[in-house]
């Protein structure tokens, strides 16, 4: 069996890059980097130029909006092979957001007149893109109407179900989301206080939701679900 070099093997696995051949990949390897960035770290900030698309090879990444008064609202947690940055393309040319490590983190970086020019020569993965900032559109979609059609405890389970989904690992206990999100984190991804996710997260624990409040925190994912149900029917 053929060994990939490194930097190829994780270009093959990015959704966007699957199906291209080996020499593809190879050409391809030559223009992206790898850069490493620190816990804490902020990869781009709002207003940044908008010059290239990131991958993460390994680690995590949170992308947030900052608004004028100061406040915070988190728009996702990313993990292995996620693809962010992806708003490159705007005609602003500036970040409408900022992005910013979790944890140790490596990217895999392509500039942004590399991939407009990827774009043109490779029509399916011009299609996947499409549907990369599809996903992320009706994402965002979905948000505004959990905000509008759920209290904090129902977009709590709802949130707390798609992380466990995207990062859980089984224990004892139940799903251990091991993201080392404080309250004021999950606040700012529900669009609510910290006071408001602390008795979000009494509730769900006294529904037997959640196991464990603080991080890393433990979630039962078929008594979530079945919170979830319950909401929906009412």
């Amino acid at each position: 069996m053929h060994e990939y070099p490194s930097l190829v093997f994780h270009l093959k696995n990015t959704e966007l890059f699957e199906d291209l051949s080996e020499d593809e990949l190879e050409q391809l390897s030559r223009i992206t980097p790898y850069r490493k960035f620190a816990a804490g770290e902020i990869i781009y900030h709002m207003e940044d130029p908008a010059d290239a698309l990131y991958f993460i090879r390994d680690g995590m990444v949170k992308v947030s909006m900052y608004f004028p008064n100061g406040k915070e609202m988190i728009l996702g947690i990313l993990g292995q092979y996620d693809i962010f940055g992806e708003l490159l393309l705007l005609n602003s040319e500036r970040r409408p957001n900022q992005a910013e490590a979790v944890t140790d983190t490596t990217l895999i970086v392509m500039p942004e007149q590399d991939f407009q020019k990827l774009l043109t020569e490779q029509p399916q993965i011009a299609m996947k893109f499409i549907r990369v900032m599809s996903t992320r559109l009706w994402q965002a979609q979905q948000f505004q109407a959990e905000v509008g059609a759920f209290d904090a405890p129902e977009r709590l389970a709802n949130l707390l179900m798609r992380l466990a989904q995207d990062f859980g690992v089984e224990g004892e206990r139940g799903t251990i989301i091991d993201l080392n999100l404080t309250q004021q984190d999950l606040a700012k991804m529900i669009g609510a206080t910290r006071e408001t996710v602390s008795h979000s997260l009494a509730r769900l624990l006294e529904y037997g939701a959640v196991r464990r409040r603080r991080s890393p925190i433990t979630v039962n994912t078929e008594k979530l679900q079945e919170f979830l149900d319950e909401a929906n029917e009412g």
